[in-house]
């Protein structure tokens, strides 16, 4: 499968609806102290809440997702995971890493415009708010910090 970008993924009154959301002071981010395959470091953190995980619903957040689910039409979900990347004065660009050992379907979907991006093979993807990516998550791929705005956040859908 080769990487598809599709900018303006939903209608703006939905995108709105979520990123204010998961900007607001009431949506629960939860700290995770390593960034799977980062060398130790002060800078080596990152929150992430997930949406789905274990086969199941793991967040009362959920439903704020049906307009992306109901547009990429996943048989079933694997993981949703979202993950929020604090500004640093240097672009911090982490490891290669793959979702998924095995055949399935993936997208990431942006939620706020930053000088960060995700990197495929030797492809650079913007993170541009209300942008998707498509890609195959047992595919190489990393992704960076920000260093023009306070956060990177993005959603991480993994899925039949």
């Amino acid at each position: 499968m080769a990487i598809q970008i599709k900018d303006n993924f939903l209608e703006k009154k939905e995108f709105d609806t979520i990123k204010d959301f998961i900007s607001s002071d009431r949506f629960p981010w939860f700290f995770n102290k390593k960034i799977y395959g980062q060398k130790e470091s002060i800078l080596n953190y990152q929150f992430t809440h997930n949406f789905f995980k274990n086969y199941e619903v793991n967040s009362t957040a959920y439903k704020i997702l049906f307009p992306i689910i109901n547009k990429i039409k996943p048989k079933a979900i694997i993981r949703i995971k979202a993950n929020l990347n604090v500004a640093s004065n240097d672009l911090i660009k982490y490891d290669l890493h793959k979702d998924q050992d095995f055949e399935c379907k993936g997208a990431i979907y942006y939620i706020n415009t930053n000088n960060g991006y995700t990197f495929f093979d030797n492809q650079k993807v913007e993170s541009i708010e209300n942008r998707i990516v498509f890609f195959n998550p047992n595919l190489l791929h990393s992704g960076t910090n920000c260093t023009n705005v306070k956060n990177r956040i993005l959603i991480n859908f993994n899925y039949l």
